[in-house]
């Protein structure tokens, strides 16, 4: 009987200590926690609070669980505040949406850094390597270096070159969408005049960039359609606040393929399996004192240091490898996902296409394509691209920028390392700013006499020293295939298919809209 009754009396002795206990571990993980989300430097933007793992991702995607950028604008507006502060895992992040405090990051050079991410580093095999995502003297070396000469080969300037490149491309298109299909293309085109968007303007995109980078021209668009793809699924493999696997990278050893991690990778690997077979070819076909192109330029440059004994240098093959990849895999994304917003729109605004083919008429006429010449003259494609850029930037929230040391913003302390995300998509749709951003309108970028403003305010290429180099390449090809397609063709949906919403998107570093099918009508 004692026994019995010392056992109960243990028992409930055991049951009250893991009781206290128990309520013990809870308070101090709820101190734990309230504590954790006060953290934050003095002065810091405010902001949402920090929560463990994700830090401030929680509140981000309460606030809208799709699209980050749209979060963030939302989140100003909740803070009462042009800056917005938060946390992704343990990394501080700085959000801004008014027009002079995005320029603001984007000019500063303090704000030049790039974020060092597991993403990041995923792509550049470890390293952090290229032009894209590295930043100090490594960076401004190679940058200067690859503008330097690629614009010996006609990139970002004037050149007829790749002007008579992208014109071919053009009348490449215009017989493409006129033709009957072969079955190699029948992932982009099943019945004559019924394109799928925006995958058959990838070819084109890329051919175009080989120009100067390897005076390749390709025949099989089936390749650079791959291509495309495989830079397309990349950047939206994660979104630039870098989600889930930035704040806690352990989750690729539990689910990488959930998490993005393997969509990276893989995507990654197509694209360098590509360019490496491209410097291969020159390298085995090189003549020294013969440049062809940039990578024959680079080949070059480390010919002498090699032979000059030059080994404390940033130059080398791999750099190579990746510097060629960085000019080359915006093209279809930028060219290919901005028309296929643009030609969305003007499906959707059919009196959009025929102001734009009425100007083409009286500016060019029928009887040639339309040449960069022209673009002084054609102020309201003109107007009509600049809106596109404006409307819908497809890197919404720019590529993340990183302080280089202590400094401020708005008043606002922001500490060395902080990731700045301007957010461009916001200040393209601030009504403050534009008045009616909800509407696809060019006419907002012509005076009153219909010329285009001189001044273009949209920031959809960046601005400082981070300014996209390819820029002008990108703004040229563009200009060549809208007038080239709108002067010979109208734009509309195949029978029985509803017209692409533009507001549907594809999150990820860019964004873009569902792939759909559009049809070319030759104009009479």
């Amino acid at each position: 009987m004692r026994n019995e009754v010392h056992s109960d009396i243990n028992k409930r002795v055991e049951m009250i200590s893991f009781s206290v206990l128990f309520v013990i571990a809870v308070v101090c993980l709820l101190v734990y926690i309230f504590n954790g989300a006060k953290k934050r430097p003095d002065n810091f933007p405010p902001g949402p609070p920090k929560l463990p793992f994700w830090g401030s991702l929680f509140h981000l995607k309460m606030e809208n669980f799709r699209y980050p950028h749209k979060a963030l604008m939302s989140l100003g507006k909740k803070y009462k505040t042009d800056v917005v502060g938060f946390y992704t895992g343990e990394f501080l992040v700085a959000s801004c949406y008014k027009y002079d405090l995005v320029k603001e990051v984007m000019v500063r050079e303090e704000f030049s850094g790039r974020p060092d991410t597991v993403i990041i580093r995923n792509r550049g095999l470890g390293r952090l390597i290229g032009i894209f995502f590295s930043d100090g003297e490594f960076w401004r070396d190679q940058r200067w270096f690859s503008l330097r000469h690629m614009r010996d080969y006609g990139f970002g300037r004037r050149d007829s070159g790749i002007e008579d490149r992208a014109a071919e491309e053009v009348r490449g298109l215009i017989e493409f969408f006129t033709s009957k299909p072969k079955p190699c293309d029948s992932d982009v085109c099943v019945e004559r005049g019924i394109v799928k968007m925006p995958d058959v303007f990838f070819g084109p995109a890329l051919n175009c960039i080989h120009f100067p980078l390897s005076t390749r021209h390709f025949d099989d668009y089936r390749e650079l359609r791959t291509i495309g793809k495989a830079a397309t699924n990349f950047l939206q493999s994660v979104d630039s606040t870098g989600s889930a696997i930035t704040a806690t990278p352990w989750l690729k050893y539990i689910a990488p393929e959930y998490f993005g991690w393997n969509h990276s990778f893989r995507e990654n690997e197509i694209l360098f399996k590509f360019v490496r077979a491209i410097i291969e070819e020159h390298k085995e076909s090189y003549i020294e004192g013969h440049d062809r192109d940039f990578i024959d330029t680079y080949l070059s440059e480390m010919n002498y240091l090699k032979k000059n004994n030059i080994t404390d240098t940033s130059f080398g093959e791999d750099q190579l490898m990746y510097t060629t990849l960085d000019y080359m895999f915006p093209a279809p994304v930028a060219i290919g996902h901005t028309l296929n917003f643009l030609f969305a729109h003007l499906i959707n605004k059919p009196e959009i296409q025929v102001k734009m083919q009425e100007e083409i008429d009286q500016v060019v006429g029928r009887s040639r394509l339309p040449t960069i010449d022209d673009r002084k003259d054609l102020h309201y494609i003109e107007a009509t691209l600049r809106e596109m850029i404006r409307k819908d930037p497809i890197v919404p929230l720019g590529l993340g920028r990183r302080a280089t040391k202590d400094t401020t913003l708005a008043g606002y302390f922001i500490p060395e390392n902080t990731l700045l995300l301007p957010n461009i998509w916001a200040m393209h749709n601030d009504p403050e700013f534009w008045g009616d951003p909800e509407n696809f309108r060019p006419e907002r970028f012509l005076d009153s006499n219909g010329h285009l403003v001189k001044k273009d305010l949209t920031l959809g290429f960046g601005a400082g020293k981070r300014l996209c180099a390819g820029e002008t390449f990108a703004r040229n090809t563009m200009f060549l295939m809208v007038t080239g397609i709108m002067q010979n063709f109208t734009l509309s949906m195949p029978e029985k298919e509803k017209p692409p919403c533009t507001d549907n998107q594809v999150n990820g570093i860019t964004v873009s809209i569902p792939d759909y099918w559009m049809k070319v009508t030759p104009r009479p």
